[in-house]
Order: C-alpha cells, then sequence, then structure tokens
C-alpha cells in the first residue's frame, strides 16, 4: 500500500498512470469527517440523499483510498492520498466521528501538515482518467458518500444535484459504471447485505491489509470481496445453469420415452395385438392371515429374491 503526501505526489502519479493501462477496475473508499446531519434509519431515499448533499458539500474530505485491479482478481496497486484541507481545530466536523478517525490511527497533524491539497489532487487525477480514456469499473462498499465526495472532487468542488436522480445520472456521466459490493452480497449464498465490510470479508476468509478505517486499506479489502463475492455469484449461476441444463434432458428423455410408448401401443392395437401384460412376480415370503397363506403379486422386488 501506497501513502499520498505532498513530497511524493508526482512520483506516485506517475506509477499510477502506469498501472491504469493494465486496470478496468478501481475499488474506492473514503475517510471524511463524519455526518453534521443524522439520518434516521426510516428515512426516505429523498431525504438521506439531502442529508447526504449538505453533509458532503459542508465537510472536506480526509483521505481518499482506491485498490486498481484486474478483472481475475490481480492487484495493481493500492494507494492512500491524504489531503491537508481538512483541519479539525476550525473545520466542521462530528467530533465523535473525528475521535473515532483519531483511535484508529489517523495523524490529523501530519495529514494537515503534509498532506496534498484536494483541488490539485483531483485536478491532476481526473486529467490522467481522461487522458487514458479508460471505461472504468468503480466499485465501493455502501459507498453513496464515496461517490458523492469523488464526483464532487472531479467537478471542481462543484455542488451537488439538487435531487437524488439527478445525482445518480452525474454519477453515470462522470465515473461510468459502478459496482456496490453491500448491494451485490444480496445474491451470495451464506452472506447478509446487513453485515459491514470486515465481517463480509471474515465470512469469506479475506485477511485485511493495513489497519481498518483507513481509506487505504477500505478500498483494497473492498476490491478483494468483490471479486470473491463476483466469482461466488459466477459459479453458483454456472451450477444453476447445468442442473436446468440436467432437469430439462431429464425431461427430455422421459417425454421421448412416454411417446415411443404410445406409438408403440398404437400400432399394435393397429394391427389387432395388445402389449403383454406385466410379469405378475410372487412375494417370496407370503403373508400369513388367519392360518392360511396365499401369493401376493409384487412389482417391484430385488434381484436377490429370485435366485
Amino acid at each position: 500500500m501506497r501513502e499520498i503526501f505532498g513530497c511524493k505526489k508526482e512520483e506516485e502519479m506517475k506509477l499510477i498512470r502506469k498501472v491504469l493501462k493494465t486496470c478496468d477496475f478501481i475499488a474506492i473508499d473514503t475517510e471524511f469527517p463524519g455526518c453534521l446531519k443524522e439520518t434516521p434509519m426510516r428515512a426516505t431515499e429523498e431525504t438521506r440523499y439531502e442529508n447526504l448533499k449538505f453533509n458532503v458539500e459542508h465537510t472536506k474530505l480526509i483521505q481518499l483510498g482506491f485498490t486498481l485491479f484486474q478483472r481475475d482478481g490481480s492487484i495493481g496497486g493500492t494507494w492512500e492520498v491524504n489531503f491537508k484541507d481538512f483541519d479539525e481545530r476550525i473545520d466542521a466536523c462530528n467530533d465523535k466521528s473525528v475521535e473515532f478517525l483519531r483511535r484508529n490511527g489517523l495523524d490529523f497533524k501530519k495529514i494537515r501538515e503534509e498532506g496534498v491539497g484536494i483541488q490539485e489532487f483531483f485536478k491532476e487525477f481526473g486529467q490522467i482518467l481522461k487522458d487514458e480514456d479508460k471505461k472504468l469499473k468503480w466499485v465501493s462498499f455502501d459507498g453513496s458518500y464515496d461517490l458523492a465526495y469523488l464526483v464532487q472532487g472531479l467537478t471542481g468542488r462543484k455542488p451537488l444535484p439538487e435531487t437524488l436522480e439527478a445525482f445518480n445520472k452525474t454519477v453515470e456521466e462522470t465515473l461510468g459504471l459502478t459496482f456496490d459490493v453491500k448491494k451485490i452480497a444480496v445474491d451470495c449464498k451464506g452472506v447478509s447485505s446487513r453485515y459491514g465490510l470486515q465481517r463480509i470479508a471474515d465470512d469469506l476468509h479475506i485477511k485485511r491489509v493495513g489497519d481498518a478505517h483507513h481509506a487505504g486499506s477500505d478500498s483494497e479489502l473492498t476490491a478483494r470481496v468483490f471479486t470473491d463475492l463476483i466469482f461466488s455469484i459466477s459459479k453458483e449461476k454456472k451450477r444453476e445453469r447445468e442442473e436446468e441444463q440436467q432437469y430439462k434432458e431429464e425431461c427430455k428423455r422421459r417425454a421421448m420415452h412416454i411417446l415411443h410408448e404410445g406409438e408403440k401401443a398404437f400400432m399394435m392395437g393397429k394391427r389387432g395385438l395388445h402389449p403383454p401384460p406385466r410379469p405378475i412376480v410372487f412375494h417370496p415370503y407370503p403373508p400369513h392371515l388367519n392360518g392360511f397363506y396365499f401369493v401376493q403379486p409384487h412389482r417391484h422386488i430385488h434381484h436377490s429374491f429370485l435366485h
């Protein structure tokens, strides 16, 4: 995992440009100073977006993590960009969120003193994406805020659209195809979309690289969970298709057998013949009833009883 601070930015941007040539997927994660407006669990989609728009436009991004990887899951590289714009002493933030990030190892003083500017980074990053002209597939986990900060950065911190519908359209126009791992988990057996990223990774036996709640590590884990889930879904769909094909073939065989028997009976009837009666196999041990024995026809019997 590679950290981007001001002194290493040019070197890392060259490497990003190089790796981007071989990768079609990019997993992202952001760390930001929490929500100024909390959203109730049962809030409507419109209310959720209104609060998201307010929170993103009134706070500053702290970290952007992204992992470039290939379709087969091969990882080209992971970067963690540290932005100097946020100052927890004076900028709007959720104090509990900032304290949570501090407890998990974020050094706000170092980031503030050695980080890169948000506009400076996104201007160059956006140009790299434009120069490469690649249709990247963007991957996130429960990533509405991640996408909002990303879109805002790539559009020069312009205000976000007024409606959710307009926001989704802007995301599509700015980024292209996006995937949310939390939503993909719904289609996977044994994995719940109610779980967080770490819980799903644990269930899939995927070991984290780096520290949780750091944007670089979270983006890398998102990429690996995404790849594993996609492979799992592909295998499951393949198995379902094979079972369906086997079922269709069995139905076809049965239908052909019934058709053959029907045609055979029809032809025999036309000739004045009748199908031979089914053979009666006598039960090897006739049941005893009131002191008498009688022979009981039995249609299905193991061959060993006939010897």
